[in-house]
């Protein structure tokens, strides 16, 4: 009979000549496609090579949700759409002459719009065999059940961007581009430029609220002595997801959900979005369901399964209350 030294010493050896795969390969690939035990997750050796546990990579979670209107109308209902009503951007003039003795003159109001808005059902899921699931030495069922909220999260926040590029009343670019064709290497995002945005949102009556940036123009702003000497907060300020500071009164948040310029230089599309006087925000998310999350064990199949559904639909219901900043990156 060895000893405890002797197994310990035996383990050891095991240890140093063991390898999972090849760095960075998928490891449920690895695992399921492999013939060779000596890369096959769930053998012996395994409780003495690996830690249980698995860094989760850093990803943006709920950025922009934060700034947008939720609307639950048809939470609970037959319903399939819902009419969103907002007053266009021209002031309704009123007929205010009057005859003594006539009846006063009325006036239509017909600066009153709408978009209608018809939700999607969206439903997804991931599938982990009970032989994977059982000789893996991850946790698997648990990493599925994190991907799949990540992931139906981030759909969420990036039709808000989609919505977000529709905007076509206000724009502003980087140096002295003034258009996207005219971006070019230098045109990066400045103080100057978010006083720019800022401007046409005031113009329109909406009150600045939020920019949003990629970390890229971060960067750029870190760099900008007149942004970091006025981004400071008081002491009972309410600080969003991904924000990093406060400028001319606006709030600055930094998301890599920003979509690139498109233009033959490269760079970043990214906005300053205001409030109306009621305190809207541009873009509205409709719910008919939010995401719910479900687990179920199939005996039939042995398989584990991890579902989402939901339904939603985005739209852009202030137009003008968005301010498109096209920056190149450096």
């Amino acid at each position: 009979m060895r000893t405890i030294q002797e197994l310990a010493g035996s383990m050891e050896s095991d240890r140093e000549v063991f390898e999972l795969a090849t760095a960075e390969t998928a490891a449920t690939d690895t695992a399921t496609s492999s013939t060779d035990d000596s890369t096959v997750l769930g053998t012996y050796y395994r409780l003495t090579q690996f830690t249980d546990k698995i860094a989760h990579s850093g990803q943006d979670f709920r950025y922009l949700q934060n700034v947008c209107n939720h609307n639950t109308q048809l939470v609970g209902s037959r319903d399939y759409g819902v009419r969103l009503f907002f007053e266009e951007e021209t002031q309704l003039t009123l007929d205010l002459a009057k005859t003594e003795g006539a009846e006063r003159d009325f006036t239509e109001m017909t600066n009153l719009s709408y978009i209608d808005a018809a939700i999607t059902f969206k439903m997804g899921a991931i599938c982990i065999s009970k032989e994977m699931a059982s000789t893996g030495h991850l946790d698997l069922v648990d990493q599925a059940k994190y991907q799949i909220v990540q992931g139906t999260e981030r759909a969420v926040e990036t039709d808000i961007v989609t919505e977000l590029t529709t905007a076509s009343v206000n724009e502003v670019f980087g140096g002295d581009a003034t258009s996207l064709a005219t971006l070019a290497t230098g045109d990066v995002i400045t103080a100057d430029v978010i006083a720019d945005a800022r401007v046409k949102l005031r113009t329109s009556n909406y009150a600045p609220a939020v920019l949003l940036i990629h970390p890229i123009q971060e960067g750029a702003l870190m760099k900008d002595s007149a942004f970091v000497n006025a981004s400071e907060y008081g002491g009972r300020e309410v600080i969003l997801n991904g924000e990093i500071g406060k400028y001319l009164g606006v709030k600055t948040i930094v998301t890599t959900n920003i979509a690139a310029t498109g233009s033959g230089v490269t760079g970043k599309q990214c906005f300053m979005i205001g409030k109306n006087a009621q305190g809207q925000w541009p873009v509205t998310i409709v719910w008919k369901e939010k995401p719910t999350y479900s687990y179920e064990f199939l005996k039939r199949w042995n398989n584990h399964y991890i579902y989402v559904d939901a339904a939603w639909d985005v739209e852009l219901v202030l137009d003008a209350a968005v301010c498109e900043i096209a920056v190149t990156n450096a």
